[in-house]
């Protein structure tokens, strides 16, 4: 029977039976993660203390988080990538700038550029005025003058500086207005014919000689809009009649004189041009000209006080200028402004005031005395010295 008794225990075991009460147990997880929990709640409480510690001495326990090797930082892809492109804008525009840009004016792909020492240039209250002498025949001339207008507000808006208008106002060799226009630099136009262009213009003036030597059907009138102003507010005049006098298209005799500040002559050279149909010698004036009686003035723009040149010209004015025009068709680049007492010159030939102290700036003189008005309010009457300088230079 014992057989057969242990046969049964062992079919019993062999079955799934349950192990014999004093059987060895295996060790349950909850045992095996005791230690565990108790080293970190080891290292928390100690973590604790050296935190209250750094607290007490001042410290930022948690300043190590700050390092480097807690930083993700993209790796850039390539070389260019990792070069930061920094690109330089200009928020300025000076006289020099608008000049050197009219010697590289083009019109619907068609060159319709002038030299820079034959314009001069003015930028007051938004706007830019260019003068140009020209001996053009007067079917070229109103073609040139109307393109390099609107080229020029067409560059103007590109500078994004807050340009609003751009005017062109051509001359003849004596200074006497051929033809003005202007046109607004919001409103690009960049091809079209005369009268298409003339159209789109605010305002613009053609000269009675000028406006007759066109023919009899130019497509467009002598004159439209509003009437273009100069900087200091007047109305540009251009004679609407033909006259007996006719427009200057010969250059005329000029004399280079070098005076002191009180108008002596120091020394002079006289030169003289033949007839050149090209482009003018930019001796003109941006007064109210008009054609016939005519004055002389000799003028000096002296910057050598602050290291620059000086440079002096005898020239044929429209009765009735100021010393400001007298400026103006001289062939200088200068920077001016309307204020309450009349325009006030801020840079020459890029000398501008306060770049050598925060006193210093250009004057003018006539025959020796510095009048107390503005150089628009002072009427010449000929065969005055204007003499310009650039005053209280700070080494």
């Amino acid at each position: 029977m014992a057989g057969i008794e242990d046969l049964e225990k062992n079919n019993a075991q062999a079955e799934g039976a349950a192990p014999a009460p004093n059987a060895p147990r295996p060790a349950s997880s909850a045992r095996l993660w005791r230690p565990v929990v108790g080293v970190v709640a080891a290292v928390v409480l100690a973590f604790c203390g050296w935190s209250a510690w750094q607290y007490a001495n001042g410290n930022d326990p948690l300043a190590f988080l700050a390092g480097d090797a807690f930083q993700t930082v993209a790796e850039p892809k390539d070389d260019a990538a990792a070069t930061p492109q920094i690109t330089a804008v200009s928020n300025t525009v000076t006289a020099d700038d608008v000049c050197a840009a009219a010697a590289g004016l083009t019109f619907d792909g068609a060159d319709v550029s002038v030299a820079s020492d034959e314009v001069v240039a003015v930028i007051s209250d938004g706007g830019i005025w260019v003068e140009q002498a020209t001996t053009d025949d007067a079917a070229t001339m109103v073609s040139a003058t109307v393109r390099r207008a609107a080229a020029l507000a067409a560059w103007a808006a590109d500078q994004n500086v807050g340009f609003t208008q751009a005017t062109w106002i051509a001359e003849d060799a004596n200074g006497a207005v051929r033809m003005v226009v202007r046109f607004v630099c919001s409103v690009t136009v960049t091809s079209g014919s005369e009268q298409a262009l003339l159209s789109t213009a605010t305002g613009y003036a053609i000269s009675g000689n000028a406006y007759a030597q066109l023919g009899d059907a130019p497509g467009f009138a002598q004159s439209s809009g509003e009437a273009p102003t100069l900087p200091d507010a007047a109305e540009v005049t251009v004679v609407a009649n033909k006259t007996a006098e006719g427009e200057a298209l010969e250059k005329t005799k000029t004399t280079n004189r070098v005076v002191d500040q009180n108008g002596k002559e120091v020394s002079s050279k006289s030169s003289s041009s033949d007839d050149d149909s090209s482009a003018g010698s930019g001796s003109g004036s941006t007064s109210s000209a008009r054609q016939g009686d005519t004055i002389t003035v000799y003028i000096t723009v002296d910057g050598s006080s602050a290291g620059a040149g000086s440079s002096s010209a005898t020239l044929s004015l429209p009765a009735g200028a100021t010393v400001y025009d007298a400026l103006a068709g001289c062939g200088v680049s200068f920077n001016a402004s309307v204020t309450g007492y009349g325009m006030y010159v801020s840079s020459i030939g890029g000398l501008a005031e306060k770049d050598h102290g925060g006193m210093s700036g250009w004057m003018y003189s006539v025959d020796g005395v510095t009048p107390n008005v503005a150089c628009s309010s002072y009427t010449l009457s000929g065969g005055e010295s204007i003499y310009w300088w650039y005053a209280n230079v700070e080494y």
